[in-house]
């Protein structure tokens, strides 16, 4: 087994607060990162996130912090994946220019998928970071 871990950001010309409010609405996922088809909360917190590659996972809310915006979810246990851990943790930051968003996602996978999971790691990130550049940006700085 092998763990992962990639992480990106970006600046967006946005107060802190507007970017916070956005991306700590999990149900909106799919309006912003082009890999996801749907994301469902479900009452008991958990998260049903259904991807365009046609697969699906669980996650849930592991951490949360408010006051420093910043949260971390984590893939839900006993599901039938390759992923044998997953968390992913977004840090929202007042900048000089705006707001600073990173994003980091630490998988942990069998050997044999360490380069396939960094390549789609790392892609899904980039996709994220460029959708909330498109939304607060207008698409200007990616």
């Amino acid at each position: 087994m092998g763990t992962i871990a990639v992480s990106r950001r970006v600046t967006l010309k946005a107060d802190p607060q507007t970017v916070w409010e956005f991306v700590r609405d999990l149900s909106r996922f799919a309006e912003w990162q082009p890999h996801i088809a749907a994301a469902e909360v479900r009452p008991n917190g958990d998260r049903l996130l259904q991807f365009k590659r046609g697969d699906s996972i669980i996650d849930r809310i592991v951490f949360y912090d408010e006051e420093a915006r910043t949260y971390t979810y984590a893939i839900a246990p006993g599901q039938d994946t390759p992923l044998k851990a997953m968390g992913a943790t977004f840090a929202v930051a007042g900048d000089p220019d705006g707001t600073t968003v990173q994003y980091t996602i630490s998988v942990t996978v069998p050997d044999e998928m360490e380069e396939l999971a960094t390549k789609g790691i790392t892609g899904d990130i980039d996709g994220a970071l460029g959708g909330l550049d498109t939304k607060f940006n207008g698409g200007q700085d990616r």
